[in-house]
């Protein structure tokens, strides 16, 4: 585990080097509702790698300005849909129907997380 962590940590580092604050507060931001949340929601799909390398990207994007609404989405995303896992393994040792199926029956749990994490902010207080 532990060369797997320096070089997670080593690449998020190198990762927020290069990610402009003003473009994550602008996609990502609490500003931006409906929008950060679906963004995120598609972003964590496609995000490769366990979470030695998604949840300190995940954190790095919220230090650069990305809302929690729109990271719950991309951490929910990232669980249910990474899409390299269900090339790799599910659509193989499963099929694609039942993949098709799994990813239309839980379509909308990242966007559903983002939005109930916004009435949650909401309602606690400051």
């Amino acid at each position: 585990m532990g060369p797997r962590m320096a070089v997670a940590l080593l690449v998020s580092g190198f990762f927020s080097a290069i990610l402009p604050t003003d473009l994550v507060a602008a996609w990502l931001g609490d500003e931006v509702g409906m929008k950060g949340i679906l963004i995120g929601s598609a972003a964590g799909g496609f995000m490769p790698g366990g979470p030695f390398i998604c949840f300190p990207i995940a954190f790095i994007l919220f230090e650069n300005g990305a809302g929690m609404p729109s990271l719950i989405a991309f951490l929910t995303a990232w669980s249910v849909f990474a899409f390299h896992r269900i090339i790799g393994y599910e659509i193989p040792l499963m099929g694609v129907r039942f993949a098709m199926i799994r990813i239309f029956a839980s379509a909308i749990l990242p966007p559903l997380a983002g939005i109930l994490t916004l009435l949650i902010e909401a309602h606690l207080p400051a």
